[in-house]
């Protein structure tokens, strides 16, 4: 388990990454279900649900971005082929470097890399994503009739 990494993201905004608990886990799942249900608008009406949250997190390490005791983002992590499967910021938290916190604690705790996949009509987080140093690793796919793109780290 890595250590707590607390971060000052802004002027008066500081942030705790660690990971999550268990008695956090249907916080984050609510997170996960608001906040993917309003972003991806290309995905079927309600396609993100806390249940699915709950599943993933019996398989892959959960970690929180916590400031004030507010979880304001959620990273979950497959470690075995270090892959970002879920990132997720509360509405009101983004654009303050919460997503980018996050990524750059699961790049100090991952064993190579990091691989993630992103959803062709998500423009803002590719180019979140390409902005933080992710190319593209030439494999695509289709996900419930949409196309995704696996970007990962330069080796």
């Amino acid at each position: 388990m890595s250590p707590n990494v607390t971060k000052a993201i802004c002027k008066t905004l500081h942030v705790t990454i660690r990971r999550a608990r268990s008695d956090e886990l249907k916080t984050c799942a609510a997170l996960y279900e608001r906040v993917g249900n309003q972003t991806f608008t290309w995905r079927p009406k309600n396609w993100f649900k806390a249940e699915d949250f709950i599943d993933f997190a019996n398989s892959e390490e959960i970690y929180v971005a916590e400031s004030h005791g507010a979880i304001l983002g959620i990273l979950s992590f497959f470690r075995p082929s270090n892959f970002v499967h879920s990132l997720y910021i509360d509405e009101s938290a983004q654009g303050f470097g919460i997503g980018t916190a996050l990524i750059e604690a699961a790049t100090k705790f991952a064993d190579g890399p990091l691989a993630l996949k992103v959803d062709e009509p998500n423009t803002r987080a590719r180019k979140f994503y390409e902005k933080l140093g992710f190319i593209d690793a030439h494999e695509t796919g289709i996900d419930a009739g949409i196309r995704w793109i696996r970007l990962k780290q330069p080796a």
